[in-house]
Protein backbone atom coordinates (compact mmCIF):
# COMPACT_ATOMS: atom_id res chain seq x y z
CA UNK A 1 0.00 0.00 0.00
CA UNK A 2 2.60 2.61 1.19
CA UNK A 3 4.67 1.76 -2.46
CA UNK A 4 1.12 2.73 -4.31
CA UNK A 5 0.79 5.95 -2.68
CA UNK A 6 4.70 6.41 -3.36
CA UNK A 7 3.92 5.66 -6.86
CA UNK A 8 0.52 7.63 -7.07
CA UNK A 9 2.07 10.66 -5.15
CA UNK A 10 4.92 10.43 -7.95
CA UNK A 11 2.81 10.52 -10.80
CA UNK A 12 0.67 13.33 -9.47
CA UNK A 13 3.64 15.65 -8.92
CA UNK A 14 4.76 14.85 -12.36
CA UNK A 15 1.42 15.46 -13.70
CA UNK A 16 1.10 18.72 -11.81
CA UNK A 17 5.04 19.72 -13.48
CA UNK A 18 4.24 18.83 -17.00
CA UNK A 19 0.65 20.88 -16.60
CA UNK A 20 1.84 24.13 -15.75
CA UNK A 21 4.89 23.72 -18.04
CA UNK A 22 3.43 25.12 -21.04
CA UNK A 23 1.83 28.42 -19.18
CA UNK A 24 5.16 29.02 -17.95
CA UNK A 25 6.99 29.07 -21.48
CA UNK A 26 4.07 31.41 -22.73
CA UNK A 27 3.41 33.57 -19.30
CA UNK A 28 4.62 36.19 -21.37
CA UNK A 29 1.99 37.40 -23.85
CA UNK A 30 4.04 39.39 -26.28
CA UNK A 31 5.56 35.65 -26.93
CA UNK A 32 3.62 35.05 -29.84
CA UNK A 33 4.15 38.51 -31.62
CA UNK A 34 8.07 38.39 -30.92
CA UNK A 35 7.68 34.64 -32.60
CA UNK A 36 6.00 36.46 -35.23
CA UNK A 37 7.45 39.46 -35.78
CA UNK A 38 10.79 37.24 -36.55
CA UNK A 39 9.32 35.95 -39.86
CA UNK A 40 8.55 39.45 -40.57
CA UNK A 41 11.41 40.94 -40.08
CA UNK A 42 11.12 44.35 -40.08
CA UNK A 43 8.75 47.34 -38.75
CA UNK A 44 8.45 50.55 -40.40
CA UNK A 45 7.63 53.38 -38.21
CA UNK A 46 5.77 56.81 -38.71
CA UNK A 47 5.58 59.05 -35.43
CA UNK A 48 6.26 62.61 -34.35
CA UNK A 49 9.67 62.44 -32.90
CA UNK A 50 12.57 63.85 -34.72
CA UNK A 51 15.28 62.58 -35.87
CA UNK A 52 17.37 65.26 -34.38
CA UNK A 53 16.72 68.42 -32.09
CA UNK A 54 19.14 70.64 -31.67
CA UNK A 55 21.64 68.66 -33.23
CA UNK A 56 21.24 66.07 -30.77
CA UNK A 57 19.31 62.80 -31.62
CA UNK A 58 16.10 61.73 -30.43
CA UNK A 59 14.01 59.98 -33.01
CA UNK A 60 16.94 58.27 -33.74
CA UNK A 61 18.20 57.39 -29.97
CA UNK A 62 14.81 56.38 -29.43
CA UNK A 63 14.46 53.83 -32.57
CA UNK A 64 17.73 52.37 -31.84
CA UNK A 65 17.14 51.69 -28.31
CA UNK A 66 13.91 49.30 -29.58
CA UNK A 67 15.87 47.60 -32.45
CA UNK A 68 18.39 47.02 -29.44
CA UNK A 69 15.40 45.54 -27.51
CA UNK A 70 14.34 43.72 -30.37
CA UNK A 71 17.37 42.64 -32.89
CA UNK A 72 16.32 41.13 -35.37
CA UNK A 73 13.82 43.62 -37.04
CA UNK A 74 15.26 46.05 -39.42
CA UNK A 75 13.62 49.57 -38.26
CA UNK A 76 12.92 52.58 -40.42
CA UNK A 77 11.94 55.27 -38.95
CA UNK A 78 10.61 58.30 -40.18
CA UNK A 79 8.56 61.70 -38.94
CA UNK A 80 4.98 61.96 -38.96
CA UNK A 81 4.65 65.98 -38.43
CA UNK A 82 2.21 67.99 -38.70
CA UNK A 83 -1.56 68.17 -39.94
CA UNK A 84 -0.77 68.18 -43.49
CA UNK A 85 1.36 64.63 -42.45
CA UNK A 86 -1.43 63.55 -40.69
CA UNK A 87 -4.41 64.11 -43.23
CA UNK A 88 -2.04 62.55 -46.00
CA UNK A 89 -1.87 59.21 -43.74
CA UNK A 90 -5.67 59.07 -43.40
CA UNK A 91 -6.22 59.52 -46.65
CA UNK A 92 -4.28 56.90 -47.99
CA UNK A 93 -5.49 54.41 -44.83
CA UNK A 94 -8.97 55.24 -46.23
CA UNK A 95 -7.77 54.23 -50.10
CA UNK A 96 -6.91 50.98 -48.45
CA UNK A 97 -2.77 51.96 -48.81
CA UNK A 98 -0.83 51.19 -45.75
CA UNK A 99 2.65 52.63 -45.79
CA UNK A 100 3.54 52.03 -41.69
CA UNK A 101 3.30 49.55 -39.61
CA UNK A 102 2.95 51.98 -36.49
CA UNK A 103 1.54 55.79 -37.67
CA UNK A 104 0.17 58.56 -36.25
CA UNK A 105 -2.63 60.89 -36.36
CA UNK A 106 -3.82 63.59 -34.10
CA UNK A 107 -5.94 62.85 -30.96
CA UNK A 108 -9.28 64.91 -32.57
CA UNK A 109 -8.63 62.38 -35.67
CA UNK A 110 -9.26 59.22 -33.48
CA UNK A 111 -13.12 59.23 -34.36
CA UNK A 112 -12.34 59.21 -38.12
CA UNK A 113 -10.06 55.87 -37.71
CA UNK A 114 -12.79 54.35 -35.47
CA UNK A 115 -15.65 55.03 -37.81
CA UNK A 116 -13.55 53.68 -41.02
CA UNK A 117 -12.36 50.82 -39.38
CA UNK A 118 -8.45 51.74 -40.17
CA UNK A 119 -6.94 50.19 -37.07
CA UNK A 120 -6.35 46.82 -35.39
CA UNK A 121 -7.63 46.90 -32.09
CA UNK A 122 -5.96 44.71 -29.31
CA UNK A 123 -6.69 44.63 -25.69
CA UNK A 124 -3.17 46.36 -25.35
CA UNK A 125 -3.84 46.67 -21.00
CA UNK A 126 -2.92 42.91 -21.40
CA UNK A 127 0.03 43.13 -23.44
CA UNK A 128 1.63 45.39 -19.92
CA UNK A 129 0.19 49.24 -21.28
CA UNK A 130 -0.91 50.97 -18.67
CA UNK A 131 -4.29 52.45 -19.03
CA UNK A 132 -3.18 55.59 -18.94
CA UNK A 133 -2.04 55.61 -21.98
CA UNK A 134 -4.43 53.57 -24.06
CA UNK A 135 -7.50 54.68 -25.88
CA UNK A 136 -10.32 53.47 -24.39
CA UNK A 137 -11.66 52.46 -27.50
CA UNK A 138 -8.42 50.18 -27.88
CA UNK A 139 -7.55 52.39 -30.81
CA UNK A 140 -3.84 52.70 -30.00
CA UNK A 141 -1.91 54.79 -27.28
CA UNK A 142 -0.51 58.39 -26.78
CA UNK A 143 3.55 58.43 -27.60
CA UNK A 144 4.06 61.35 -25.73
CA UNK A 145 2.53 63.65 -22.63
CA UNK A 146 3.13 67.45 -22.61
CA UNK A 147 3.46 69.60 -19.39
CA UNK A 148 2.37 72.99 -19.53
CA UNK A 149 4.21 75.60 -17.14
CA UNK A 150 5.59 78.85 -17.56
CA UNK A 151 8.87 79.69 -19.09
CA UNK A 152 10.66 82.73 -17.85
CA UNK A 153 13.78 84.57 -19.18
CA UNK A 154 16.08 84.75 -16.09
CA UNK A 155 17.45 87.89 -16.75
CA UNK A 156 14.08 89.85 -16.56
CA UNK A 157 12.96 87.41 -13.41
CA UNK A 158 14.66 86.02 -10.90
CA UNK A 159 14.16 82.50 -9.94
CA UNK A 160 13.17 83.27 -6.48
CA UNK A 161 10.19 85.51 -8.53
CA UNK A 162 9.53 82.67 -10.39
CA UNK A 163 9.26 79.66 -8.07
CA UNK A 164 5.97 82.61 -6.66
CA UNK A 165 4.36 82.55 -9.77
CA UNK A 166 0.82 81.15 -10.38
CA UNK A 167 -1.63 80.98 -13.44
CA UNK A 168 -3.00 84.31 -12.01
CA UNK A 169 0.44 86.21 -12.55
CA UNK A 170 0.22 86.19 -16.30
CA UNK A 171 -3.18 88.13 -15.15
CA UNK A 172 -1.17 90.53 -13.43
CA UNK A 173 -0.82 94.27 -15.17
CA UNK A 174 2.77 94.59 -13.60
CA UNK A 175 3.42 92.36 -16.45
CA UNK A 176 1.05 93.96 -18.71
CA UNK A 177 2.44 93.61 -22.23
CA UNK A 178 5.40 91.18 -21.13
CA UNK A 179 3.92 87.51 -21.11
CA UNK A 180 3.69 85.85 -25.13
CA UNK A 181 0.99 83.23 -25.26
CA UNK A 182 0.69 80.70 -28.42
CA UNK A 183 -2.19 81.75 -30.53
CA UNK A 184 -3.90 77.97 -29.92
CA UNK A 185 -3.67 78.05 -25.52
CA UNK A 186 -3.55 73.97 -25.06
CA UNK A 187 -2.73 74.71 -21.59
CA UNK A 188 -6.35 76.36 -20.84
CA UNK A 189 -8.09 72.58 -22.51
CA UNK A 190 -6.81 71.30 -19.42
CA UNK A 191 -8.05 73.62 -16.79
CA UNK A 192 -11.08 74.01 -18.79
CA UNK A 193 -12.27 70.52 -17.54
CA UNK A 194 -14.73 70.40 -14.50
CA UNK A 195 -12.39 68.70 -12.15
CA UNK A 196 -9.99 71.38 -12.95
CA UNK A 197 -10.92 74.76 -13.44
CA UNK A 198 -14.03 74.42 -15.24
CA UNK A 199 -15.54 76.44 -18.25
CA UNK A 200 -16.59 79.66 -16.64
CA UNK A 201 -13.44 80.06 -14.45
CA UNK A 202 -10.80 78.99 -17.38
CA UNK A 203 -13.34 81.66 -19.86
CA UNK A 204 -12.93 84.23 -17.16
CA UNK A 205 -9.32 83.55 -16.56
CA UNK A 206 -9.11 84.11 -20.62
CA UNK A 207 -10.40 87.18 -20.68
CA UNK A 208 -8.35 88.85 -18.32
CA UNK A 209 -5.20 87.35 -19.30
CA UNK A 210 -6.25 88.85 -22.93
CA UNK A 211 -6.92 92.50 -21.37
CA UNK A 212 -3.47 91.98 -20.25
CA UNK A 213 -2.08 92.18 -23.51
CA UNK A 214 -0.04 89.00 -23.74
CA UNK A 215 1.96 89.04 -27.14
CA UNK A 216 0.47 86.33 -29.65
CA UNK A 217 2.75 84.08 -31.31
CA UNK A 218 1.83 81.52 -33.87
CA UNK A 219 5.19 79.27 -33.34
CA UNK A 220 5.87 77.26 -30.31
CA UNK A 221 9.24 76.81 -30.66
CA UNK A 222 9.64 80.65 -31.84
CA UNK A 223 8.12 81.77 -29.17
CA UNK A 224 10.86 79.77 -26.72
CA UNK A 225 13.94 80.75 -29.06
CA UNK A 226 12.49 84.88 -28.57
CA UNK A 227 12.00 84.06 -24.77
CA UNK A 228 15.84 82.98 -24.62
CA UNK A 229 16.42 86.15 -26.06
CA UNK A 230 14.75 88.28 -24.02
CA UNK A 231 11.81 89.93 -25.96
CA UNK A 232 9.12 89.12 -22.98
CA UNK A 233 9.94 88.26 -19.69
CA UNK A 234 7.39 84.82 -19.41
CA UNK A 235 5.32 82.41 -21.73
CA UNK A 236 2.53 81.28 -19.84
CA UNK A 237 1.33 78.11 -21.09
CA UNK A 238 4.86 76.74 -22.79
CA UNK A 239 5.60 72.78 -23.08
CA UNK A 240 8.12 72.05 -20.55
CA UNK A 241 9.78 69.91 -23.32
CA UNK A 242 10.59 73.60 -25.40
CA UNK A 243 12.22 74.90 -22.70
CA UNK A 244 13.86 71.94 -21.42
CA UNK A 245 15.38 71.21 -25.02
CA UNK A 246 17.09 74.98 -24.85
CA UNK A 247 18.88 74.24 -21.59
CA UNK A 248 20.06 70.64 -22.01
CA UNK A 249 20.57 70.85 -26.16
CA UNK A 250 21.59 74.93 -26.53
CA UNK A 251 23.00 75.23 -23.30
CA UNK A 252 21.19 78.10 -22.26
CA UNK A 253 21.21 79.72 -19.29
CA UNK A 254 18.34 82.39 -19.52
CA UNK A 255 15.55 80.43 -19.63
CA UNK A 256 13.92 78.59 -16.60
CA UNK A 257 10.35 76.88 -16.19
CA UNK A 258 7.86 76.57 -13.02
CA UNK A 259 4.59 74.70 -12.84
CA UNK A 260 1.59 76.27 -11.06
CA UNK A 261 -1.09 73.84 -9.85
CA UNK A 262 -3.41 72.82 -11.07
CA UNK A 263 -0.32 71.42 -13.76
CA UNK A 264 -2.08 70.70 -17.24
CA UNK A 265 -0.78 67.44 -18.54
CA UNK A 266 -1.80 66.70 -22.03
CA UNK A 267 -1.54 63.33 -23.51
CA UNK A 268 -1.09 63.19 -27.39
CA UNK A 269 0.30 61.99 -30.36
CA UNK A 270 -1.91 58.81 -30.56
CA UNK A 271 -0.26 55.77 -32.27
CA UNK A 272 -1.86 52.95 -33.98
CA UNK A 273 -1.27 50.02 -36.36
CA UNK A 274 -3.08 50.09 -38.95
CA UNK A 275 -5.65 47.61 -40.07
CA UNK A 276 -3.59 46.55 -43.33
CA UNK A 277 0.19 46.88 -42.01
CA UNK A 278 2.47 44.64 -43.25
CA UNK A 279 4.39 43.85 -40.34
CA UNK A 280 1.51 43.90 -38.02
CA UNK A 281 3.37 42.07 -35.40
CA UNK A 282 6.33 43.83 -35.37
CA UNK A 283 4.01 47.21 -34.59
CA UNK A 284 2.57 45.34 -31.75
CA UNK A 285 5.94 45.44 -30.14
CA UNK A 286 6.88 48.46 -30.82
CA UNK A 287 3.40 49.88 -29.63
CA UNK A 288 4.12 47.76 -26.08
CA UNK A 289 7.63 49.03 -25.85
CA UNK A 290 6.31 52.43 -25.87
CA UNK A 291 4.09 52.17 -23.36
CA UNK A 292 7.44 50.49 -20.84
CA UNK A 293 8.79 52.02 -18.13
CA UNK A 294 12.13 51.31 -20.32
CA UNK A 295 10.58 53.38 -23.39
CA UNK A 296 8.92 56.08 -21.40
CA UNK A 297 11.76 57.36 -19.37
CA UNK A 298 13.91 57.26 -22.45
CA UNK A 299 11.57 59.58 -24.29
CA UNK A 300 11.71 61.75 -21.10
CA UNK A 301 15.50 61.77 -22.00
CA UNK A 302 15.57 62.52 -25.39
CA UNK A 303 12.42 64.45 -25.80
CA UNK A 304 11.17 65.68 -22.47
CA UNK A 305 7.89 64.37 -23.29
CA UNK A 306 7.92 61.13 -21.07
CA UNK A 307 4.82 60.27 -18.63
CA UNK A 308 5.13 61.40 -15.15
CA UNK A 309 3.67 58.66 -13.83
CA UNK A 310 7.07 56.57 -14.34
CA UNK A 311 9.54 56.31 -11.69
CA UNK A 312 12.61 56.82 -12.85
CA UNK A 313 12.25 60.29 -15.14
CA UNK A 314 12.86 63.56 -14.11
CA UNK A 315 9.39 65.05 -14.22
CA UNK A 316 8.17 62.61 -11.96
CA UNK A 317 10.19 63.95 -9.40
CA UNK A 318 9.17 67.54 -10.19
CA UNK A 319 5.74 66.52 -10.29
CA UNK A 320 5.32 64.59 -7.06
CA UNK A 321 2.32 65.14 -5.19
CA UNK A 322 1.75 68.21 -7.31
CA UNK A 323 -1.96 68.53 -8.33
CA UNK A 324 -2.25 67.66 -12.24
CA UNK A 325 -5.09 68.64 -14.60
CA UNK A 326 -4.71 65.50 -16.63
CA UNK A 327 -6.77 65.32 -19.71
CA UNK A 328 -8.87 62.74 -20.73
CA UNK A 329 -9.40 60.91 -24.28
CA UNK A 330 -13.13 61.90 -24.11
CA UNK A 331 -12.06 65.49 -23.26
CA UNK A 332 -9.41 65.26 -25.92
CA UNK A 333 -12.26 64.64 -28.39
CA UNK A 334 -13.46 67.58 -27.97
CA UNK A 335 -10.35 69.39 -27.94
CA UNK A 336 -11.31 71.68 -30.89
CA UNK A 337 -14.32 72.37 -29.47
CA UNK A 338 -13.23 73.40 -26.03
CA UNK A 339 -10.34 75.56 -27.75
CA UNK A 340 -12.52 77.95 -30.02
CA UNK A 341 -15.02 78.44 -27.22
CA UNK A 342 -11.24 79.98 -25.15
CA UNK A 343 -9.87 81.23 -28.03
CA UNK A 344 -13.43 83.47 -28.35
CA UNK A 345 -13.35 84.17 -24.66
CA UNK A 346 -9.74 85.45 -25.64
CA UNK A 347 -10.88 87.92 -28.80
CA UNK A 348 -8.74 85.87 -30.78
CA UNK A 349 -9.46 85.31 -34.66
CA UNK A 350 -10.54 81.85 -35.21
CA UNK A 351 -9.44 80.63 -38.36
CA UNK A 352 -11.69 77.98 -40.21
CA UNK A 353 -10.19 75.52 -42.66
CA UNK A 354 -11.14 75.67 -46.26
CA UNK A 355 -13.16 73.16 -47.62
CA UNK A 356 -11.58 71.16 -49.97
CA UNK A 357 -13.81 71.42 -53.51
Amino acid sequence: MNNLIKNWLFLTVCGAILSVQPFAAHSDPLDPYIQAAKKEGSAKIGVTLRNKEYGKPTGDLYMAAFQKRYPFLDVKFKRIGGTSDRERILAELAAGVANWDVATVSDTEADVLASAKLTRNLDWEKLGIPKFLVHPDNLGLSLRTQIFGIGYNRNLVPDEVAQTFTWETCTDPKWKGMTSVNHRPRHMEQLYQDDAWGREKTLDYARRWAANKPVIEGSRSTSANKLNAGAYAMICGVFRSHIEELKVFAGSKSVGIVFPEPVPMAVGDMIFVPEKAKNPNAAVLFMAWTGSREAQNLLDQVNFSGHPAFEGNDINKVLRGRKLAATSWEHTAQADAILTDIIHAMGFPVVQKKKKK
